[in-house]
């Protein structure tokens, strides 16, 4: 049956994905909070927690842990928002930006040789069907 087929395949990418020998530095959350600070800080602006919980739809208690391992492994600080003294923004510091692309140089390095096992066509009209299941899922989990 289809459905068993895509939900087989989907499980089996999120696992190799989700799995740390990809980003083998961080835990992958800790390695998506620091992909958003780093995206973030590039556009110009800044992140709270609440927004890294909306970005990544992950419970604030467990964005508090992420926050407070990588404060403690000095990839980034807190500091009171200027603008909601309720609110802290987050920003990575250069060590911890450093490490990261560090290791998000490798991972791209993985992706690259995924390209080339897929092949430029095949990864290019991935792109869109991925980026389409993962909107359209999220659409589903919001009507839910």
């Amino acid at each position: 049956m289809l459905n068993e087929e895509l939900l087989s395949v989907w499980l089996r990418l999120g696992a190799v994905i989700d799995n740390q020998r990809l980003v083998s530095d961080l835990p992958f959350n800790e390695a998506m909070v620091c992909g958003l600070l780093l995206r973030a800080k590039e556009a110009g602006h800044t992140l709270t927690a609440s927004d890294l919980c909306r970005e990544t739809r992950i419970l604030k208690s467990q964005m508090n842990a992420i926050l407070h391992s990588l404060e403690k492994k000095g990839f980034l600080q807190r500091q009171k928002s200027p603008h909601d003294l309720r609110c802290s923004e987050i920003f990575l510091l250069p060590e911890g930006r450093e490490r990261y692309l560090d290791s998000h140089r490798r991972t791209l390095a993985l992706v690259d040789r995924l390209i080339e096992s897929l092949g430029q066509d095949n990864a290019t009209t991935l792109i869109p069907l991925l980026s389409q299941a993962a909107d359209s899922f999220d659409q589903i989990l919001k009507e839910v």
